[in-house]
């Protein structure tokens, strides 16, 4: 398979300027020749911005029986992607999925069984993003040593007129925590890649804000498998924004700015990298179609998104219940 006939699902914010613009910079690899949205209305305007006129379907189901394409993207509201995943694999159409990649860990069994049988890709941007994945290639080869404890404070300035706060399903969200579980499983996925696997957390959260649907605020303690510990706070609806993950070795420490695309060891060692900036979105394409080429699936596997949703879960059932979760029982439906 060379170039991937593409069928777009959902014509939102992510479609129109995550997406599209990727893809735009693929088309030796991607044409769009379906789209497929809540209204004709929205899929019309959508295969506009597309310019190459692309055929539009009232149904998701005639889309995928149609013929017309190899593979689907999805950009649906979060308590869809199980469903819609699982009709797609049912008509035999490979599916490139937005996380998170269900609404609750509840699911996990049925999609993982799910991707055993077809191409289930979770379009996980962080896992692809430079920055991130050039921190890893320092920590994991002992740039500061035993890694020890870190932190990472992410505030973000979102007011009641931000796009994403004024989307519907957003406002009365089907998905744990809201925004916490929408952002946070792509941090969770970062602080994987650089860390390694998490053991157990320790949740705190609060509703601030009416505007923002559920939780906006919370801080996880996390103890992770190789014994190091670290928190992540985030406060969505904050005044001012910041992003900034630390981590402490028994060498020196590094500091990740994903912003400014920036790593910095200080310490015994000392060392400024800049990367290229890229939010990753072209590359989890790519790679989607290396997947559909034959390339076994490492970044966008089913169970890589359900381990990062678990994190976050985990964090919010700790604040509901007082005490401490651990990831691994969430995963296998264990809660004692």
């Amino acid at each position: 398979m060379t170039k991937v006939r593409l069928g777009i699902v959902g014509a939102g914010i992510a479609s129109r300027e995550l997406h599209l613009p990727a893809l735009r910079k693929l088309a030796d690899l991607y044409e769009i020749t379906a789209v497929n949205s809540r209204t004709v209305e929205k899929a019309e305007d959508f295969a506009r911005l597309v310019g190459t006129n692309p055929r539009i379907f009232s149904s998701y189901d005639d889309m995928l029986g149609s013929g017309e394409i190899d593979a689907v993207a999805l950009a649906v509201p979060i308590f869809l992607n199980p469903g819609m995943i699982k009709r797609a694999v049912e008509a035999k159409v490979p599916v490139i999925c937005e996380k998170p990649v269900a609404p609750n860990i509840a699911t996990a069994p049925a999609l993982l069984a799910l991707s055993g049988k077809a191409t289930v890709y979770i379009a996980e941007n962080y896992r692809h993003i430079p920055v991130y994945r050039k921190a890893a290639e320092m920590v994991w080869k002992g740039k500061i040593g035993k890694p020890a404890v870190f932190s990472w404070q992410k505030w973000v300035a979102f007011g009641r007129d931000n796009k994403y706060v004024q989307t519907g399903w957003r406002q009365s969200p089907e998905h744990i925590g809201g925004f916490i579980s929408d952002g946070g499983v792509h941090d969770m996925a970062a602080l994987r890649a650089v860390l390694g696997e998490f053991l157990e957390v320790s949740g705190f959260s609060r509703k601030n804000f009416d505007f923002l649907g559920a939780e906006d605020t919370a801080v996880f303690n996390i103890r992770l498998e190789s014994g190091a510990t670290g928190e992540y706070s985030v406060f969505y609806g904050s005044p001012v924004a910041r992003n900034r993950l630390e981590i402490v070795g028994d060498e020196a420490m590094i500091s990740i700015d994903k912003d400014m695309a920036e790593i910095t060891i200080s310490g015994s060692r000392k060392e400024r990298i800049i990367v290229n900036k890229s939010d990753g979105f072209v590359e989890e394409f790519r790679d989607f179609h290396r997947v559909l080429n034959g390339q076994k699936n490492v970044y966008g596997s089913v169970l890589e998104a359900l381990k990062d949703l678990a994190i976050v879960e985990a964090g919010l059932l700790s604040s509901k219940e007082k005490r401490i979760v651990g990831v691994g029982g969430l995963l296998r439906g264990d809660l004692r």
